[in-house]
């Protein structure tokens, strides 16, 4: 299937840096209206003046109230959504007990509950547009579970709600795809564990998950890793568990952070 993006109307949560705020301007380059979704207006605004399509919307994706909100104001001013990027999430912090339960149930509501709340908002207005497109950024973290527990938990979540829906909306003619980054250097993810050892040549740029979201749309895939050969690594999880093991055993985020 071939996708013209010219005219299409999409949604791009956590628009207001690192991939999202790549993705803005990656689609709003390609011709569509972005409606650039985070919670620091400001930013949002100085993204806006740079690309006239981009339209800046303050929402938190953890309230229900203005992610509905936000899905009334596209059905009114276009009547349809051609593409849902849900990219807004927080990395969250060790679990070492009772202290970091809080700290990992927000985890789970940004990155869980922040993707279900909006992909039930859009649901019917990807009908409304289809060949539609819901693209969930997950992460290698939602294949490999290293790091902190809470993150990991939630992109399995993530990849999991995308591969089941994946399914359920084919006949909706709506294509979701898991989108699973591996070290891409953020302001929310500087990846400074990766970058003191032999993975700091792996460490990639926002750009490069900005592109593969326009990929994905352009070939409907309902899968996507990037950069690729991070496939490597989830593969040798499940052909050679205890070599797998072994290796994660001996990265520092196996302790749990991402300092």
């Amino acid at each position: 299937m071939t996708f013209d993006p010219r005219g299409k109307v999409a949604v791009v949560t956590g628009a207001s840096s690192g991939i999202g705020e790549a993705t803005t301007r990656r689609l709003a380059t390609a011709g569509m209206t972005v409606y650039a979704v985070a919670r620091r207006t400001d930013r949002l605004e100085q993204l806006a003046r740079r690309h006239p399509t981009v339209v800046p919307c303050t929402v938190d994706v953890t309230d229900r109230d203005a992610v509905d909100a936000l899905a009334r104001r596209v059905r009114d001013e276009h009547g349809f959504c051609s593409v849902l990027v849900n990219n807004a999430g927080i990395g969250g912090g060790a679990f070492d007990g009772r202290g970091d339960l809080d700290d990992a149930l927000r985890t789970l509501d940004v990155n869980v509950n922040g993707v279900l709340r909006c992909t039930a908002a859009f649901a019917d207005l990807l009908e409304a547009g289809a060949p539609a497109f819901v693209v969930n950024v997950a992460s290698v973290a939602g294949k490999l579970g290293i790091g902190p527990a809470a993150y990991a938990a939630s992109k399995f979540a993530v990849v999991g709600f995308s591969e089941a829906l994946a399914l359920s909306w084919r006949s909706r003619r709506i294509t979701v795809c898991q989108l699973n980054p591996g070290f891409i250097e953020t302001e929310g993810f500087p990846q400074t564990q990766a970058k003191r050892g032999p993975m700091a040549r792996l460490v990639g740029r926002p750009e490069l998950v900005a592109d593969a979201v326009v990929d994905v749309i352009a070939h409907a895939r309902t899968e996507r890793t990037v950069p690729a050969f991070y496939r490597a690594f989830v593969t040798l999880r499940h052909l050679a568990p205890p070599l797998y093991t072994a290796i994660a055993r001996r990265m520092e985020r196996a302790g749990g952070t991402r300092d």
